[in-house]
């Protein structure tokens, strides 16, 4: 698995369908990763008084009942077969009554119930998660609305366990493949660079229905207003963010933010070797000084659906100046693959910001 990489979005950081993005030394940071969270301890169940325990306050909830359905369970169960079999893997379907066993750790539960706690990239950022049948829940939680994995099937440190969560209303593919224990007693994963499970996910949850290739939608891009690029922007940052967290970012640290019409530009900035292939029509990039702060690449294609394109934000690895073949199927995945993004309106004020700092 990969840390992060620029997004149309959707969404947000090893298979062999995966993207092969370098973000240690990006020229660009997404805005997914700055999923540096602040270290949170508490992890949060809606069935364990732990939850209670840690809280020290009632967060306010995303309360979308629509969010997560029996409809949409059973199409990501339908395309999990389905990409399971595309992948040679073989997948099942875990649950807090129907729980599996991975590596010694039941789950899903432990990464909610306090067993051992969920981390995002590293032992240390523990961070709060609960079980939700419907995706709704506290805000700054990761809500698991599906945990699908091959524990039962593949070999001794082959297997995968996936945890689809929503995160601050947007969703997100987690895997590990943590097969060892450490200090923190966390169960560490990590965004999928999987750009088809992530895309295909991202279809379901927004109920597109069964996951279709969405560079079929790119002919559809409208102009965009500064207010509605702002608002993705701010949706982007906190689908993996801390919301308190990213309102300080924004209105302490941001000097200004750019929004560039790149239609027509290639796809990989001239840095793919042979790669021909260009920015449809009303695609954008918005970016940030500094740029710690993130970019990302998009087209609006409805006036709240989003589709964000996962450009790497290094072409760093060698195969892009040498390697046509390789160039031409890597940004062929992402700008098939893009993640759907549905963006409601949230906090005024720091969108307001956000617009009064576009320059």
């Amino acid at each position: 698995m990969k840390k992060f990489y620029l997004v149309i979005i959707s969404l947000g950081l090893c298979l062999s369908l995966a993207a092969c993005n370098n973000a240690t030394n990006s020229k660009h940071t997404n805005a997914s990763s700055l999923a540096s969270h602040k270290k949170n301890t508490a992890s949060v169940s809606n069935t364990s008084s732990s939850a209670s325990k840690n809280s020290t306050k009632t967060k306010p909830s995303v309360t979308n009942s629509s969010l997560w359905n029996t409809t949409k369970a059973k199409q990501l169960a339908t395309f999990m077969d389905n990409w399971g079999q595309k992948m040679g893997q073989n997948y099942d379907e875990y649950t807090p009554q129907k729980t599996g066993d991975f590596y010694g750790t039941t789950i899903p539960n432990s990464v909610y119930n306090g067993q051992m706690p969920l981390a995002i990239d590293r032992a240390d950022n523990q961070v709060r998660a609960a079980w939700s049948s419907n995706g709704s829940g506290p805000s700054d939680t990761y809500l698991i609305v599906a945990c699908y994995s091959d524990t039962a099937h593949a070999r001794f440190l082959y297997k995968h366990v996936y945890l689809f969560v929503v995160y601050n209303g947007q969703p997100s593919v987690l895997i590990s493949q943590q097969s060892q224990g450490n200090e923190q007693n966390s169960f560490i994963f990590r965004q999928t660079d999987n750009l088809e499970l992530a895309s295909g996910f991202s279809q379901i949850f927004a109920g597109q229905g069964k996951p279709v290739k969405l560079s079929s939608l790119s002919n559809k891009g409208l102009p965009v207003s500064k207010k509605a690029a702002s608002q993705l922007y701010y949706a982007v940052m906190t689908s993996h963010n801390n919301t308190a967290y990213i309102n300080d970012l924004i209105t302490n640290h941001a000097d200004n933010f750019h929004l560039t019409d790149i239609s027509g530009q290639n796809v990989t900035f001239n840095m793919g070797k042979d790669v021909t292939r260009t920015f449809p029509k009303n695609t954008y990039e918005f970016s940030s000084d500094p740029s710690y702060l993130g970019m990302v690449i998009f087209q609006q294609i409805t006036n709240n659906q989003f589709l964000i394109y996962r450009v790497p934000s290094h072409f760093q690895r060698s195969e892009w100046l040498e390697d046509a073949n390789w160039s031409k199927q890597e940004s062929d995945n992402y700008m098939d693959n893009p993640n759907i993004m549905i963006v409601t309106p949230s906090n005024s004020n720091i969108i307001e910001t956000i617009e009064n700092k576009i320059n």
